[in-house]
């Protein structure tokens, strides 16, 4: 077996990066500027008010999506969480292959840590920006807390 020594790495046509696959290309973390509270007890989505974007350095990358809800509460009812994507126009659709992430309501404590991953394939190298929306199951009252040290939404592009 051979091994390969080298002092530095450097693309040959400026602007092209070198990107190794599997490996993170870059990433974008955005966390709540303010703690706040948004309730609700619509069965139909809601905005959750916090929003990343990120421009794929290349065409056919992956983005992962990793969303760290520090709070969640489910006063009276199951909370539906599910990532929406900017589209044309500037209102945000379901994004492609996302699933519903769902919470019950648990007798000893209704607040709830959470950690929620997703990934969306690229297609061009334009700018994604994405959004996590929730919605109450059966109309009862459900809540997300903004809290700036633990509510973030990360994007990574992985090289393929």
């Amino acid at each position: 077996m051979s091994t390969l020594y080298v002092d530095t790495i450097n693309e040959k046509t400026s602007g092209n990066g070198v990107q190794i696959p599997g490996h993170v290309v870059q990433r974008v973390r955005t966390y709540v500027s303010s703690s706040s509270v948004i309730e609700s007890t619509s069965t139909s989505f809601v905005a959750s008010g916090i929003t990343a974007s990120i421009t794929p350095k290349k065409s056919g990358n992956i983005i992962l999506i990793d969303l760290v809800l520090g709070m969640v509460d489910c006063v009276s009812d199951t909370i539906n969480i599910k990532m929406y994507q900017l589209i044309a126009g500037g209102s945000y659709a379901v994004m492609a292959g996302a699933q519903d992430y769902q919470i019950g309501i648990q007798s000893a404590s209704r607040w709830h840590p959470n950690v929620f991953s997703g990934s969306y394939t690229t297609t061009s190298t334009s700018a994604l920006t994405f959004q996590p929306y929730f919605k109450s199951v059966g109309g009862g009252n459900v809540r997300i807390v903004h809290d700036s040290s633990s509510y973030s939404l990360t994007l990574m592009e992985i090289a393929q």
